[in-house]
């Protein structure tokens, strides 16, 4: 009784109201068992009926009351004992709580202490001493509020030892710092030099021939990966050829392209374009040989362009020999699906594209030189419409050269080349092409 009246003292909440509506519903399912064992009835309906006879019970069936019965009456029972034993441990813990309550410090009591007393052997008591004076009581509380100091070291010398030793801490903590900022300069130089030798770059062991290229010639090529994001373009200055790029290598998606730079070379010298995208620590260079420049380029794309690297080829005339094109070192990850993009022997003169800012870069494309000449060759005449003599023949192409047969030599848009005799030509072609040969 004590525990449960200890119990309903200290436990009022939810929780011992759920443990005693527990116990009610036990004992409730334990009389309807008792009740069902000892009338006979069934206390079970259609559905759970149906359960049983498919384990072969039915209500025919001998001890069937009795087994429903006694199924009601061991749950009550089980919840019931749960209950108990719950109701008891919590019974166990509030008084052991209470007993923490009521444990006191015996040490702030004043309680006097017993001092060994001699009897004569008369029985007698020795005679009071008289009590002390009131300066050594004094001297006996300075000793207990000031701490003596260990043998053979005076306040003096324990001063200077903690003073050493937090002098000692200090300068391991300058220490410490010493070492994370000679680390962190380290650091710092090795990113600067790794920096350094990606975009310092070399003078042209080889000078490219002189080039030129009309501004209407460069076309946009086949542009690889999502168009998403903010537009970027740059270009070759006049006469330049792409040779090259670096890649900004940035952190979102494990790796990924966040930026790039062209290179171009003009003659004898390179020279960089603008970075597009975004500009990182992690630097890929990728140059071509002497005597080569850009001929594609292939990446891995999804949302972003994961990795990229260029396609260089050797420069014969004003064309590439894409026969013998290859691709430099992969930059970035390999995520994403490959594509890539030839531009079946033209140049290239310059990058466009799309980028997620602090992000990636999201698709990257060329622009693509359609005719490029050779500085100090005759300019290209404008493709313009000859017709035949009779009149029943024409042709859009551009004047190349008046051979010394007498033929003329024609050069249609597709780059494909014919030949006519001049006479076959109507009076106003043989007067422009005598114009202009």
């Amino acid at each position: 009784m004590d525990n449960w009246n200890l119990l309903l003292a200290v436990e009022d909440g939810q929780g011992f109201q759920s443990i005693l509506f527990c116990f009610g519903l036990g004992v409730i399912f334990f009389c309807v068992g008792v009740y069902g064992i000892v009338t006979k009835r069934l206390m079970i309906w259609g559905r759970e009926r149906w359960l049983f006879s498919l384990v072969g019970l039915n209500e025919s069936s001998p001890g069937f009351a009795a087994l429903i019965g006694s199924c009601y009456s061991g749950f009550g029972l089980l919840l019931i004992v749960i209950c108990s034993l719950t109701l008891m441990r919590q019974s166990r813990e509030a008084k052991a709580e209470e007993e923490k309550e009521r444990i006191v410090d015996l040490s702030d009591l004043n309680i006097p202490t017993r001092i060994p007393v001699e009897i004569d052997h008369r029985g007698n008591l020795p005679k009071r001493n008289p009590a002390p004076s009131a300066a050594p009581a004094s001297d006996d509380a300075a000793k207990k509020t000031s701490p003596a100091p260990p043998p053979g070291k005076s306040l003096e010398q324990m001063r200077a030892e903690r003073q050493q030793a937090e002098a000692e801490r200090a300068a391991a903590q300058r220490e410490r710092e010493r070492l994370a900022k000679e680390a962190e300069d380290k650091m710092r130089l090795e990113k600067e030099a790794a920096r350094k030798a990606a975009t310092e770059l070399p003078a042209p062991s080889k000078p490219l021939q002189e080039l030129t290229y009309a501004e209407t010639a460069v076309q946009e090529g086949t542009r690889l990966g999502n168009k998403d994001g903010e537009s970027f373009t740059d270009k070759a200055p006049p006469g330049g050829l792409m040779v090259g790029a670096i890649f900004h290598i940035g952190t979102n998606y494990g790796a990924s392209v966040a930026g790039i730079q062209p290179i171009y070379q003009v003659g004898d010298k390179y020279v960089k374009g603008k970075i597009c995208g975004d500009e990182t620590d992690d630097l890929v260079l990728q140059l071509a040989k002497a005597g080569e420049v850009v001929a594609g380029f292939k990446v891995q794309s999804g949302r972003i362009i994961d990795g990229a690297q260029l396609a260089f080829g050797p420069l014969q005339g004003s064309t590439v020999d894409s026969q013998q094109a290859y691709f430099d070192v992969h930059a970035g990850s390999f995520g994403g699906r490959p594509s890539e993009y030839l531009a079946d022997g033209k140049t290239i003169a310059g990058v466009y594209g799309t980028y997620q800012k602090g992000k990636s870069v999201s698709s990257l494309g060329l622009y693509v030189v359609d005719r490029v000449q050779m500085a100090g060759a005759p300019p290209e005449h404008e493709i313009r419409t000859f017709t035949s003599a009779n009149g029943k023949f024409t042709i859009e192409a551009r004047f190349v050269k008046l051979n010394e047969d007498g033929t003329v030599s024609l050069e249609k848009e597709d780059g494909s080349k014919v030949k006519a005799p001049l006479a076959s030509l109507s009076a106003e072609d043989q007067a422009y092409v005598n114009s202009v040969r």
